[in-house]
């Protein structure tokens, strides 16, 4: 076959990449040989893999496409339309350059094959050659531009890639493994101020209601899982109260572990967030966040403040910039929310925002870009803002790699600032989107302030598992954290910087209790964990 100049780069530029291994292999196993069909083979083969491309099944489509250019290798339509499955599928989207590289050498390959070779490329960290393709899309299509395919952005993707790739993060990356992923989707992880606690969204066998949408994938649910020193526990299913047969969705997780906020869509629910608190060891019955968020808009992505009173969310509501943005509403003094206000231009751009997180400091939002400096697709961001009346700082790319060429909207990060979870696609994942563990060698955040965990027990040494606590700053006054203790020990967990503060706890039938806490900011990363014992109230019986 003979290529151009440009094609011939390419192909040489992936045969150099695959051969070092720097874009990875789908899979570690040898390659099966190839498929052997007959004419009459293909042609129901084409009918299944057109009828999959046309209803955008495209993971479902590659197989069927495989065995199509198995059968006829220098095809057209079966290369151009396998770049595509593997292009919209979570898996090694580099697999689809071959492919595009094949199809562009035809006279009738699609006017935009240049550009979707150039996404494929991008995905592979192949820049310079992306941004050659993406020329080349002009170039061929004589400078006529489809505006909704964000050229211009695409390219900018490539030139902020090449600059974060020569600065990586020391990170390690660790698969929990079967216990906790599936070979469907798994996305979605949200925790508490220590990782031993995970929450997230898979789309497995075995989920409420079993119940397939039309893109042939099975309806999510919400599953948990625990760490241990060593491994993670088998991931559950914590059922109807935060489960429906249809689509639920973990997006929002305070630090105490108490307060989760879930995206619920089909039935009643209209693609709105709901709110569900934590007894002991049980999740309540999760219910709408607020009836003014019920609306026609799909308000996704969301995360709650310690004290519960303030909610961020992403929606493409009346306000925005362009596409999504991130919004948020404070609760009043009646308990009431107020109307959602648009976080401005400095958070928010013309192009999508998706799932904030207030980390634990409750001062720093981290979120997910199109915009910005992405490095492609969305990009998780970080900007901070030291007091409710302050502005925003300019948001910042937390680095390579933690975000990829690839779309980035899954980011936890505990109060250590330094281990967290991700949702991606790497070499050794069960396939699909898999839940990552990361360490990082430093931390993301630096002195930010000590983690204070406390364990209220009852006047007999029971956990005190309704008992009401806050911490107030004593200098100022300021109520830091309203927490109700919870889980089989009882337990809170607040971020502090250095001060002294009290801590004050209330339980109608356990007791109460006030007792100084000083945090000098040398407690290092484990921070500060006592055992309090609250007292009689004062009207008990002796």
């Amino acid at each position: 076959m003979k290529f151009n100049s440009l094609l011939s780069r390419i192909l040489f530029s992936c045969v150099l990449v695959f051969s070092i291994s720097t874009v990875f292999a789908q899979s570690t196993r040898k390659p099966a040989p190839p498929v052997v069909i007959t004419k009459e083979q293909a042609s129901e083969l084409k009918k299944q893999a057109a009828d999959l491309y046309k209803a955008n099944s495209f993971k479902a489509a590659i197989d069927p496409y495989v065995k199509l250019v198995s059968f006829d290798p220098d095809n057209m339509d079966y290369n151009y339309k396998l770049g595509m499955c593997y292009l919209n599928s979570n898996v090694d989207k580099s697999q689809a350059i071959q492919h595009f590289v094949k199809a562009a050498d035809k006279k009738d390959a699609p006017k935009d094959v240049y550009y979707q070779m150039g996404r494929s490329l991008l995905a592979a960290n192949l820049f310079d050659e992306a941004i050659e393709a993406f020329e080349k899309y002009k170039e061929v299509n004589k400078g006529v531009v489809n505006a909704k395919m964000n050229l211009n952005q695409y390219i900018e993707y490539c030139y902020n890639g090449k600059e974060y790739v020569k600065k990586p993060l020391e990170v390690k990356f660790t698969n929990p493994g079967k216990l906790v992923n599936s070979i469907s989707a798994d996305y979605a992880p949200i925790g508490m101020a220590v990782d031993s606690a995970l929450y997230f969204t898979s789309n497995r066998k075995g989920n409420m209601g079993g119940i397939v949408d039309g893109f042939g994938e099975i309806i999510p649910d919400i599953y948990s899982t625990s760490k241990t020193d060593t491994s993670w526990t088998k991931a559950k299913n914590p059922g109807t109260n935060l489960n429906s047969e249809l689509y639920d969705i973990s997006t929002g997780l305070n630090s105490n572990g108490d307060k989760m906020l879930v995206y619920k869509e089909g039935a009643e629910a209209a693609g709105d967030i709901y709110i569900s608190s934590l007894k002991g060891k049980s999740w309540q019955k999760a219910e709408l966040l607020d009836p003014s968020l019920a609306t026609k808009t799909l308000e996704t992505g969301a995360c709650i403040s310690n004290d519960g009173k303030r909610i961020f969310f992403a929606a493409d509501m009346k306000g925005t910039l362009g596409g999504k943005d991130i919004f948020m509403m404070e609760m009043n003094e009646s308990k009431k929310w107020g109307a959602p206000v648009n976080l401005g231009p400095t958070i928010n751009t013309k192009l999508d925002e998706e799932n904030p997180m207030l980390w634990h400091d409750g001062k720093t939002l981290f979120f997910s870009s199109q915009g910005h400096t992405s490095m492609g697709g969305f990009d998780v961001f970080m900007s901070y803002r030291p007091d409710p009346v302050s502005d925003w700082a300019k948001p910042m790319n937390i680095g390579f790699p933690l975000n990829t060429t690839g779309d980035d909207l899954y980011f936890t990060l505990a109060a250590n600032a330094r281990t967290g979870y991700v949702a991606t696609v790497k070499k050794g994942g069960l396939g699909d989107l898999d839940i990552w563990y990361f360490n990082l060698t430093e931390p993301l955040i630096k002195n930010a302030g000590v983690l204070f965990r406390a364990s209220i027990l009852s006047p007999q040494g029971l956990p005190s598992k309704d008992a009401m606590c806050s911490v107030v700053k004593e200098s100022t006054g300021e109520v830091l954290g309203i927490m109700e203790a919870n889980g089989a020990a009882a337990e809170i967990f607040i971020l502090l910087p250095a001060g002294n503060y009290k801590l004050k706890a209330r339980s109608p039938k356990m007791g109460r209790l006030e007792e100084d806490i000083v945090v000098t900011g040398d407690e290092g990363e484990k921070g500060i964990s006592k055992v309090f014992k609250m007292q009689p109230n004062p009207s008990s019986k002796p």
